[in-house]
């Protein structure tokens, strides 16, 4: 499956105090724009590649809970928890491609779905979002994917300065999800992803065990038992840690109920 990493969604109560936050520490985090239709609003901040954390909170909960868009239906969701990270995103140039993908693998499309929002200078972004049906609450969700309006050639140009940090150019380089069945969860990524057995790595950190990845040009670590302070039970089958590679120093932070691991 022809798919890359896109973004990360981190739902947070304030988006705006996540991006001052990141800000202080020399990031180029930026304003993203309002969903007038599902009631949010986000936050960006772009790395290598397109990557990018978005951080996304409610402008209007009520719209939102009414909204039928399935990543709107999600944070929604995992808002009765609390903050924290939600879900990740997979780039494709052929939407429709990866529709017949996961038809041939047993698995149910939903979508495509078209978004858009309007970006502070008045313009208007727009995507297409596909969608997995998943009846499994025991591991961890399918991703989403997403088509962009405009060729990554084009993006890429455009967004050059935005990938542009005071730290140079740090990248996203793993996801950490804690995983409630662990052997089921890699086995259902390795079957969505068409990953042999033989690519999956078994390790260990100071989180925990974990089982890795490498999914749309990203490593996803699924850990069997992540050592949060507290609320662990929030976080399972989500993700909760986020690796960011080409910093100065190592610095670990807890940032609205997410853990970003910074590493040179």
């Amino acid at each position: 499956m022809q798919v890359t990493f896109d973004h990360l969604v981190h739902l947070t109560a304030s988006p705006r105090e996540a991006k001052a936050a990141f800000a202080q520490m020399g990031f180029h985090a930026v304003q993203g724009g309002i969903h007038h239709d599902w009631g949010t609003y986000n936050c960006l901040c772009y790395f290598r590649d397109l990557r990018y954390i978005e951080w996304i909170g409610f402008m209007d909960l009520n719209k939102a809970k009414k909204s039928d868009n399935r990543l709107i239906q999600q944070i929604v969701t995992d808002s009765a928890q609390g903050a924290g990270f939600s879900q990740i995103a997979f780039r494709t140039n052929d939407i429709h491609a990866i529709m017949n993908h996961i038809s041939e693998k047993g698995l149910t499309p939903i979508g495509p779905f078209a978004g858009n929002r309007q970006r502070e200078d008045g313009t208007v972004l727009s995507w297409s979002m596909l969608f997995i049906r998943d009846e499994s609450h025991r591991t961890y969700r399918y991703p989403f994917f997403i088509q962009w309006g405009q060729q990554d050639s084009i993006r890429k140009q455009e967004m050059k300065q935005l990938m542009q940090h005071h730290h140079g150019q740090p990248t996203l380089s793993y996801i950490g999800i804690q995983a409630d069945h662990l052997d089921e969860s890699v086995q259902k990524y390795c079957h969505l992803f068409d990953i042999p057995s033989s690519l999956v790595r078994y390790h260990a950190d100071r989180f925990g065990s974990y089982a890795e990845i490498p999914a749309g040009h990203i490593k996803m670590r699924f850990y069997e038992s992540a050592k949060l302070s507290s609320g662990r039970a929030l976080y399972i089958n989500r993700p909760f840690l986020c690796g960011i590679t080409g910093m100065p120093q190592n610095q670990t932070i807890l940032l609205e109920q997410a853990i970003y691991d910074f590493s040179v």
